[in-house]
């Protein structure tokens, strides 16, 4: 018996609304679990935050599906005893920004197996010294913190960077650059922000205490900052900061005190900054304008005779 076409159709509207249906998920057993972040770029930001979760990729490893809003996490890709912290705490069937955020504060340093002291991590990765192995640079001012920070990364590390760029490939770091931030109070060193880039591209964040042990978040004014939530925001976005958006002028004295980059003036070069348009363009997800005085290092070095046959031919690759 043939059925009326709308009872053919019952079964097949029946299923979708099912699909349809929200309700709790148990992470702990589920395949896949929709991402709803609410979020610029989310598929970014999950393999940023993500990404050494499962070994690799977020994507790569199978952690993380879909593209554009629609992402899918298949928490069975976790470690169990990591996954454990995993909730959806709201009921809604899907893990929200708020959610994956908790998870994040409980299992981030675990999940990206960071160095649990400063000491560990120069160990693996170099200790910084005062020497031509090592670029250094202070800054005075910022929105992320009120103390003079004093950046340190290896100049091999800039220099890769400077290649990359050259060959039109972008400003990006090899994997393994390691950036340390020391902040300093009255002189003395009260944290150390740092960022590792790892083999699929994004940045590991930690921060060390005045002890040297690892902390979740800064605690230097004007507000505390948690890793890694509050840090990819803003070396994910684009918003413009300052000294860094005013470069190579400085800006005028923010509310607390000086805005400005404490280098020598030959440094601010106005070619290199255009040539890189470090800040604005952000390749790889680093705020400061490493690469640019770098590149004004060298420039005044080839200016007063003391640039090496290296440093001129990377100049002329920049078209500098």
């Amino acid at each position: 018996m043939r059925l009326p076409s709308a009872l053919r159709l019952l079964p097949s509207a029946v299923l979708l609304l099912a699909g349809c249906a929200s309700g709790p998920v148990d992470v702990q057993t589920a395949e896949s679990v929709p991402l709803r972040l609410d979020r610029s770029n989310p598929l970014r930001l999950v393999r940023s935050v993500l990404g050494a979760y499962a070994g690799g990729d977020a994507v790569e490893t199978g952690l993380v599906s879909g593209e554009g809003d629609a992402l899918t996490l298949h928490p069975q890709k976790l470690d169990p005893a990591l996954r454990s912290k995993l909730t959806d705490a709201n009921g809604d069937g899907a893990i929200g920004w708020d959610e994956l955020s908790a998870f994040l504060k409980e299992t981030y340093a675990r999940g990206h197996r960071l160095p649990e002291t400063l000491a560990a991590l120069h160990a693996e990765s170099g200790t910084p010294a005062a020497d031509t192995a090592w670029f250094a640079v202070d800054i005075e001012g910022s929105v992320m913190t009120h103390a003079r920070r004093h950046v340190v990364l290896k100049a091999s590390a800039v220099r890769a960077a400077l290649a990359s760029a050259a060959a039109g490939t972008g400003l990006h770091y090899p994997a393994g650059t390691v950036i340390y931030g020391e902040h300093l109070v009255d002189g003395a060193v009260v944290e150390t922000t740092v960022k590792h880039r790892r083999a699929d591209g994004f940045w590991d964040f930690a921060v060390y205490d005045a002890a040297g042990r690892l902390a979740p978040a800064t605690t230097t004014d004007p507000k505390p900052l948690a890793v890694p939530t509050q840090c990819t925001g803003c070396h994910l976005g684009r918003k413009a900061f300052e000294p860094e958006a005013a470069f190579p002028a400085t800006p005028p004295d923010g509310a607390d005190g000086p805005r400005r980059y404490v280098v020598p003036d030959a440094w601010r070069s106005a070619a290199a900054t255009t040539r890189l348009d470090e800040h604005a363009r952000r390749d790889d997800g680093v705020l400061g304008l490493y690469a640019t005085l770098y590149t004004g290092r060298l420039l005044a070095a080839r200016t007063d005779g003391t640039a090496t046959p290296a440093d001129v031919a990377l100049l002329a690759r920049l078209g500098l």
